[in-house]
């Protein structure tokens, strides 16, 4: 089998039924607790903004984050939500305004979250 496609077939996890079953406080609850006692770098830079019953924390990054340090510090977070809460979760990171300012002289507006 062609190495690029060894994991294609791999089924994804998914939320448990304890995560599903709760209610979307509860989530983000569960989310926000573990927030404030992890590391000072995700204090700092992860705002917790909510936490859906399909698995997906969205986040939202509170100073700049380097290019080169914003994947690394998205999936950091995002495995140790997987470790700590359930192993179905994923992190997204709330879309930011666009900055082009051309296309916002033209009118063409991105919207957000």
């Amino acid at each position: 089998m062609n190495e690029k496609l060894r994991y294609a077939a791999v089924d994804t996890f998914v939320p448990g039924p304890a995560w599903v079953t709760a209610n979307d406080e509860e989530r983000l609850g569960r989310v926000l607790q573990l927030h404030a006692s992890s590391e000072t770098r995700f204090r700092d830079s992860l705002v917790v903004v909510s936490a859906k019953s399909d698995g997906q924390v969205i986040v939202r990054l509170e100073q700049p984050v380097p290019v080169n340090e914003r994947g690394a510090l998205l999936l950091d977070f995002e495995a140790l939500l997987k470790e700590k809460l359930d192993v179905g979760l994923n992190v997204w990171a709330e879309a930011l305004g666009d900055k082009n300012s051309l296309r916002n002289l033209r009118g063409i507006e991105v919207k957000t979250l």
